[in-house]
């Protein structure tokens, strides 16, 4: 009897955690699908105002990782979470079971942050930036960095041996194609650009890594000079932080399960 009772209750558990999976696991088609829903946000990012503003129904749940967010998306803790679509691209190709909805939450601008005292600085990369759009060496990088060939996806050699003064650049390395990890080394596309204007403006780069919660503070106090990793361009940001010209267009999706 009381083996009989045990097995009844295991199965009863069994029951009960498949049941509340299976609740949590709901398909989400469009945005009125998230209301009263877990919606996850990167820790300190500008997602959690989008958040705010574009689904106020929704419950914000933070994490500081995307690999943790998307871990937490699969497993049903999360119902979606808020990405700039580049990003969720790159996601996608390495994570089966997630995709993204159609609908843009955002429309944006993406640049490099740099230090408020460094008006010369910012005056330097615009020109280069201004330039490099005029003669299609930013159209040839962002082929490079967010097309398909993985095969072209690494940094191209400069020679700053001859430079004498440094650039400390800030990135967070999960933000492909942006900035990211690739045999050891950081790379991606805000990566080379800087490569590229460094070497253009006889700099050499300092490539620092952060977490992204850091950045900011660290540009506006001057720890470091300047920072790339999918920045988006805010009025609160520009109040603590100047930026460069955009180098980037795009927005923000929300990532759900297939």
């Amino acid at each position: 009897m009381k083996k009989n009772s045990l097995v009844f209750y295991l199965l009863l558990i069994v029951l009960l955690i498949t049941g509340c999976n299976s609740q949590n696991l709901i398909e989400v088609s469009n945005l009125d699908d998230l209301k009263n829903r877990n919606v996850g946000i990167y820790t300190g990012s500008e997602y959690d105002n989008t958040l705010k503003e574009k689904l106020e129904d929704s419950i914000p749940k933070y994490y500081n990782s995307y690999s943790d967010l998307i871990s937490a998306l699969k497993s049903g803790k999360i119902d979606a979470f808020l990405t700039d679509e580049p990003l969720a691209k790159e996601m996608i190709k390495n994570n089966d079971g997630i995709r993204y909805l159609d609908e843009f939450l955002t429309e944006d601008s993406y640049a490099f942050a740099i230090n408020p005292n460094e008006i010369e600085l910012q005056e330097e990369i615009n020109k280069e930036l201004i330039l490099m759009k005029k003669n299609g060496k930013l159209d040839e990088l962002v082929e490079k960095w967010f097309g398909d060939d993985e095969s072209k996806k690494t940094l191209s050699k400069y020679d700053d041996s001859k430079s004498s003064k440094t650039i400390k650049f800030a990135t967070v390395s999960g933000s492909a194609p942006f900035a990211y990890m690739k045999d050891n080394q950081i790379v991606g596309y805000d990566i080379e650009i800087m490569m590229y204007i460094s070497n253009q403006l006889g700099y050499k780069l300092e490539v620092i890594e952060m977490a992204w919660e850091g950045i900011i503070p660290a540009i506006a106090s001057g720890k470091v000079d300047m920072a790339g990793c999918s920045i988006i361009v805010t009025e609160e940001r520009k109040k603590s932080v100047l930026f460069s010209e955009p180098d980037f267009t795009g927005g923000i999706v929300v990532v759900v399960r297939k």
